[in-house]
């Protein structure tokens, strides 16, 4: 018999991921949430609505899943600093409501790394939390919401990078289309990361619905742990752009809306022993990349 598996934010950069690696397996009856009233994929039950409201999230209880990923969040981190309301309802009360009503066997909740205060990297998953800004204060409540309704579940920290149709203006997606133009680009050397493709990240979350491991908080990045600065440097490297175009600049808290920490790299070695056969390296990530964005 088929998994029940529910993907929320399933119309977004991760969620389309994750929904992607699941259907390839033929595993799984896969049901989806988005407010995008519109969006629909081959394969899912889809249901419309704001997971905040606990009346939209109680109508589907009646379902039990195998597991429940829970993609959904508002990531732009300067719009959470801005709009306090609308981070705490998309971040922390949506949260809430999955993890409290819905009924399920294992529940995933992605984090971000953004829950350090970047002063000395290379976190282990029991370091010292200290969020910087409002989106990542809204995450770690998130995590503690999730801790309250459920020992069943895997608060996954990272990092992440890929790309949507259309193009919109993350870190990869906003070098990649510039440097593509021939535009000079500012890199910062002083902010370092150990991000994971988007597709490593999909395909790892259905290692961990069919795997027995451990319950709890896991570290999931690369291998490599490089500046935002290096990071462009590689896509540049990758897509055959040139490297010139790419000047390293000193990251100032005073450049931006919301405080960002230099230094959010993850000790991943936990999830590594966990599952040991996976390939967490910044090349597999990219190797994939360039083939979904060359399908797309």
């Amino acid at each position: 018999m088929n998994k029940n598996v529910l993907i929320t934010g399933i119309s977004g950069m991760l969620g389309k991921s994750v929904y992607r690696s699941f259907l390839k397996s033929e595993k799984y009856h896969i049901h989806g949430i988005s407010r995008k009233v519109d969006y629909s994929v081959s394969g899912v039950t889809m249901f419309y609505g704001d997971l905040s409201s606990a009346d939209f999230v109680n109508s589907i209880d009646h379902i039990f899943f195998d597991a429940i990923i829970h993609c959904s969040a508002e990531v732009n981190v300067n719009l959470c600093e801005k709009d306090r309301d609308l981070a705490y309802k998309s971040n922390v009360e949506a949260t809430m409501n999955v993890f409290s009503i819905l009924k399920a066997k294992k529940y995933l909740y992605i984090s971000t790394d953004s829950v350090f205060d970047g002063d000395n990297g290379d976190y282990l998953e029991n370091s010292k939390v200290n969020p910087l800004n409002y989106y990542a204060e809204t995450k770690l409540l998130g995590e503690n919401a999730v801790k309250e309704c459920t020992p069943s579940y895997y608060i996954l920290r990272t990092n992440i990078y890929g790309f949507n149709k259309p193009i919109k203006n993350s870190l990869f997606e906003w070098g990649y289309s510039e440097l593509n133009k021939g535009v000079e680009l500012n890199g910062f050397a002083n902010m370092f990361f150990n991000p994971l493709y988007v597709g490593q990240l999909a395909e790892l979350i259905e290692q961990i619905v069919e795997k027995d491991i451990e319950f709890g908080v896991y570290n999931i990045s690369c291998d490599d742990k490089i500046s935002k600065y290096d990071f462009l440097q590689k896509i540049a490297q990758e897509f055959g752009f040139s490297s010139d175009l790419i000047k390293p600049v000193i990251f100032k808290q005073t450049d931006l809306i919301a405080k960002r920490a230099l230094n959010t790299t993850l000790n991943n070695s936990k999830i590594q022993n966990a599952i040991k056969t996976f390939d967490f390296s910044i090349n597999k990530g990219f190797s994939m990349l360039k083939k979904d964005l060359k399908n797309e």
